[in-house]
């Protein structure tokens, strides 16, 4: 059989069933909705499909909605809780502040015959062992090399140079600071000075003390008021333990600074005590 004729017998057995259709919709007298019912037939799944189709596509649309919404109240969120953040760093940061002035306040309170200006530190040199730092005051506050800078804990170190709003500051830990102090029961004197040995542990050494001095472990250390940098009876710092050195002239002690050198923030400057 060739295909011709397979193809004209597909296009007699349609007609044939076209033709049963038409017979039957003639006997109910449906023939003239006929092209309506076939279109319908085609049709309905036609608009199922789309319907389920427009169903899913809204529903997902819904979905990107409520995911949008959410990262954009997350973001809120977020941009809240920062804000939250920096308000409670802020306080914190104030409260400490407040805490500091008040304690140099009462320290001033003490040393009211002292000329004195307040200052933040704004740098470190962080290659210096000795922990010398930058505050915001200078030339034009009256600021000038050599005045004593304290915390209320007690001296820190001394100017070494300004500018018109910056002055630099050596610590007590440095051997190039030196401050004549007394110490004991006895009021023994010595020289207060810092090594590059000694740095690493934040303390710092008196020299000079007699071979039988009462000076021991404990006791306050603070400055004689003996030549022009430094008034009399600033705390320096206390005495952690005595030896002998090594000529076995004399005493030395190790001292622990009063001021927490490494961690300055508000200090005040001694400007003139005369």
């Amino acid at each position: 059989m060739n295909i011709q004729s397979k193809i004209t017998k597909a296009l007699l057995a349609a007609l044939l069933v076209i033709a049963g259709i038409m017979a039957y919709a003639a006997s109910t007298g449906q023939l003239t909705t006929l092209p309506q019912n076939i279109a319908g037939a085609v049709a309905v799944p036609f608009q199922k499909l789309t319907s389920a189709i427009g169903n899913k596509l809204e529903v997902w649309s819904d979905r990107n909605l409520n995911i949008d919404n959410i990262m954009r109240e997350n973001e809120q969120l977020k941009r809240e809780l920062a804000l939250m953040r920096s308000k409670q760093v802020d306080y914190d940061r104030m409260a400490l502040e407040n805490k500091e002035y008040k304690e140099l306040l009462g320290i001033i309170d003490d040393i009211s015959q002292y000329s004195t200006v307040d200052a933040n530190v704004i740098g470190r040199d962080g290659m210096d062992k000795f922990y010398s730092f930058t505050i915001d005051k200078g030339d034009r506050h009256g600021i000038g090399v050599n005045d004593v800078v304290m915390t209320a804990d007690g001296v820190v170190g001394v100017v070494v140079e300004t500018g018109p709003n910056f002055a630099r500051v050596s610590t007590i830990l440095s051997p190039a600071v030196s401050v004549g102090c007394i110490a004991g029961s006895e009021r023994d004197v010595g020289i207060v000075t810092g090594s590059y040995d000694l740095s690493e542990n934040n303390v710092c050494t008196m020299h000079y003390l007699p071979k039988d001095t009462k000076v021991k472990a404990g006791d306050i250390v603070s400055t004689t008021g003996y030549g022009s940098v430094f008034p009399k009876e600033l705390i320096v710092g206390t005495v952690e333990s005595v030896d002998i050195d090594s000529a076995g002239n004399s005493k030395f002690a190790t001292i622990k600074p009063a001021a927490d050198i490494t961690d300055v923030k508000i200090v005040f400057v001694i400007t003139d005590f005369s």
